[in-house]
């Protein structure tokens, strides 16, 4: 298994030529499914490509489960949490792990539409640990408050800074972090700066040859 690099490929695929616990911790943004759209007539936001579903989420579910040795993280839309959540809180039953909300409250949500409807300030990922996973924060929330990022590489990039956070609570030095749906890279560039291994896939040609430069130090942003 090749660490450290971008694969252009269909996550799902890819997923299947990897061994069990290969990886020790998956931290991915999987696209939404549906672009943030308001009705009656208010300002739309459209994300382009990077909220088009690719996958089926039981497939993708399946085998972050199989890879991961100790933790999984995936942001997701409100659409697609209770599926997600309900998937590994079965796993907690049997006592395989245990599984918790995360919030990432936006210290700066965007005011669009903000005189007609409340801001859309949080968003959430579901966070599962395996038993005897890796954990580095003690008596922590599961609320994590960091500003927007303002990437002009991906429209739906994550602030630095959180991601830093939960890479560093959720794994050590020299691990490997796996994002299968990885866009333009952040979440490997940040790996990379924690100490971690990484391995990235991406489906879109255009994204991973940005994922690729960046991580190359051509593009620094």
């Amino acid at each position: 298994m090749e660490l450290n690099k971008v694969f252009n490929a269909d996550c799902i695929e890819y997923m299947r030529t990897m061994q069990d616990s290969s990886v020790d911790l998956v931290l991915t943004d999987i696209p939404y499914g549906e672009i943030n759209r308001a009705s009656s007539g208010l300002r739309n936001l459209d994300k382009g490509n990077a909220d088009i579903m690719t996958f089926e989420i039981s497939d993708f579910l399946k085998e972050v489960y199989r890879l991961a040795t100790s933790t999984i993280i995936i942001f997701c839309g409100n659409e697609q949490y209770s599926e997600i959540y309900k998937f590994f809180s079965s796993k907690q039953k049997i006592k395989k792990g245990t599984v918790r909300q995360i919030i990432w409250a936006k210290n700066n949500p965007s005011p669009m539409n903000g005189q007609h409807i409340y801001l859309s300030g949080t968003e959430n990922a579901v966070w599962f640990k395996k038993r005897g996973g890796t954990f580095n924060a003690h008596c922590k929330k599961n609320v994590f408050q960091h500003p927007v990022g303002r990437s002009k590489l991906h429209p739906t990039e994550k602030n630095h800074k959180l991601l830093e956070e939960l890479i560093l609570d959720n794994s050590d030095e020299q691990q490997i972090v796996f994002d299968p749906c990885c866009g333009s890279g952040s979440h490997l560039l940040v790996s990379r700066q924690a100490g971690r291994n990484f391995i990235g896939v991406e489906l879109s040609e255009n994204y991973c040859k940005i994922a690729r430069d960046r991580l190359s130090q051509k593009t620094l942003i």
